[in-house]
C-alpha cells in the first residue's frame, strides 16, 4: 500500500502564503521601474507588456534562489548601510529588472523576448495620460542612454544614494556607472512625477488598435492562405511525382485482329521448340 501524500503543515502553508504576498507586494514597484528604464522607441503598449514580463521573471528568479526565510539571497548591504532594512527580495529583483531593461535596447534581445511577452489580442494597453510635466520628463528620459535613464530612475523612484546607484548599475553590467550618473545630473527626476499614473503600467487604459490596418492585415493573411491551398492542390501531395513510372513507354501497334503487337524484345518460340 502506498503511503498517503504528506499534507503540508500549517507553517509551510503560511510560509508559501507570505512568499506569494511578498511577490505581489513588490510587483507594482518593479513594473514601474522597468517601464521607466525601457526605451521609448518600443511604444507604450510594448513597454507595458515588456515591463510586466521583466518584473515577473525577476521576482520568480529572486524567489527561487531564496529560502523560506529569504536567507538564500545574499544581502547586498554592507554593515551599517542605511538601506540594510530594505527587503532583500526586492533588492535582488530590482537588479534583475534593471539588467533586463538595459538589454532590451539590443535588437537580438527584442526578438528573443517577443514570444515570452504577455499576449493581448485586438487591444492596446497604455497608462493614463499625464500633464505637461510628465510629458516633459518622458521626453527628457528618452534623450538619455539606457544607463543614464536607469541612473535617473534609481535616484528618483528608488531614492538610492549615488553609491548605491553605482553598485546597482555595475551589477547590471554597465561599463561606466560614473558616466551614467553624470549624464543623469542634467535631468531632474522628482519622486512625485515618477510616481504619477503616467508611468504606472498596472493602471491602464484599454484602446482598440488601428482598425483599418488590422482589417488589411486580415485580408492579406486570408489571401496568402488561399494562395497556398491552391498551389498545394496544383502540385499534388508530396511524393506524387516519385510514384510515377519513369521508364520509357514502348510503342503499342495494334495487329490486324486488334490484338497488341508482339514485343520485339521477347524471345520467339517455334513449333520445334528451337
Amino acid at each position: 500500500m502506498r503511503p498517503l501524500p504528506e499534507i503540508p503543515s500549517t507553517d509551510a502553508r503560511a510560509d508559501a502564503g507570505r512568499g506569494g504576498a511578498a511577490l505581489v507586494e513588490h510587483y507594482p514597484r518593479l513594473t514601474r521601474l522597468g517601464y521607466l528604464v525601457l526605451p521609448r522607441s518600443l511604444g507604450r503598449h510594448r513597454r507595458v507588456l515588456t515591463a510586466h514580463a521583466l518584473a515577473q521573471r525577476a521576482l520568480l528568479s529572486a524567489h527561487r534562489t531564496a529560502d523560506p526565510d529569504r536567507s538564500g539571497i545574499p544581502s547586498p548591504h554592507l554593515p551599517g548601510d542605511p538601506m540594510a532594512s530594505e527587503d532583500p527580495l526586492h533588492t535582488c529583483a530590482r537588479g534583475l529588472v534593471v539588467r533586463a531593461a538595459l538589454e532590451a535596447e539590443r535588437p537580438w534581445h527584442r526578438i528573443r523576448t517577443a514570444a515570452s511577452l504577455p499576449q493581448v489580442w485586438g487591444l492596446r494597453l497604455v497608462p493614463h495620460s499625464g500633464g505637461s510635466d510628465e510629458l516633459a520628463l518622458e521626453h527628457a528620459l528618452s534623450e538619455l542612454s539606457g544607463a543614464g535613464r536607469a541612473a535617473c530612475v534609481l535616484r528618483g523612484l528608488e531614492r538610492l544614494p549615488d553609491a548605491r546607484v553605482r553598485r546597482v548599475l555595475t551589477t547590471a553590467g554597465v561599463a561606466d556607472p560614473h558616466a551614467a550618473l553624470a549624464e543623469a545630473d542634467g535631468v531632474p527626476t522628482p519622486h512625485r512625477l515618477l510616481d504619477s499614473p503616467e508611468f504606472d503600467p498596472c493602471a491602464l487604459h484599454v484602446r482598440p488598435p488601428d482598425l483599418p490596418r488590422r482589417h488589411q492585415y486580415t485580408k492579406a493573411a486570408m489571401a496568402a492562405v488561399a494562395a497556398l491551398l491552391v498551389c498545394g492542390a496544383l502540385l499534388g501531395p508530396p511524393g506524387h511525382d516519385q510514384e510515377r513510372d519513369t521508364s520509357p513507354a514502348r510503342p503499342r501497334v495494334p495487329g490486324p485482329t486488334g490484338e497488341r503487337a508482339p514485343d520485339p524484345d521477347a524471345p520467339l518460340r517455334t513449333r520445334s521448340g528451337r
